[in-house]
């Protein structure tokens, strides 16, 4: 790159484009080590359908139902739990719903398989 504005480059050629190969054959190539060249990964596997015929998606777990009684915040102290019952509580959940999306999080990795089965096999081939 120049710092000439003025000046015209001649006009690039376009690469060639990658020789046509249905994606079921790349993907069988690559796991057996014949191909060098990857130009696509596979899709990743779908969502599963619920009853109505929507996907449902793997990215968002469903909400953790709340088994306590909603706290009254008009009840006098005496009767209100202590600062490290709900503290103690709210951790428990919070804990719960973490685990949650991390399994979620994994369901939806899962889908990707093929794709981290090739690029691992690249990296290691380098």
């Amino acid at each position: 790159m120049r710092n000439n504005p003025l000046v015209r480059e001649g006009a690039r050629s376009p690469s060639p484009p990658p020789p046509a190969v249905p994606e079921d054959e790349e993907v069988a190539e690559v796991m057996n080590g014949k191909c060098q060249d990857i130009y696509s990964l596979p899709l990743p596997t779908p969502y599963s359908l619920n009853t109505c015929g929507d996907s449902i998606s793997l990215r968002v777990p469903s909400p953790l139902p709340s088994t306590e009684k909603p706290l009254d915040i008009n009840m006098s102290r005496s009767a209100a739990p202590g600062v490290p019952t709900l503290l103690y509580n709210h951790m428990e959940r919070w804990r719960k719903i973490r685990q949650r999306w991390k399994e979620s999080s994994h369901r939806n990795q899962h889908r990707y398989t093929d794709s981290m089965k090739i690029l691992r096999e690249m990296f290691e081939r380098q």
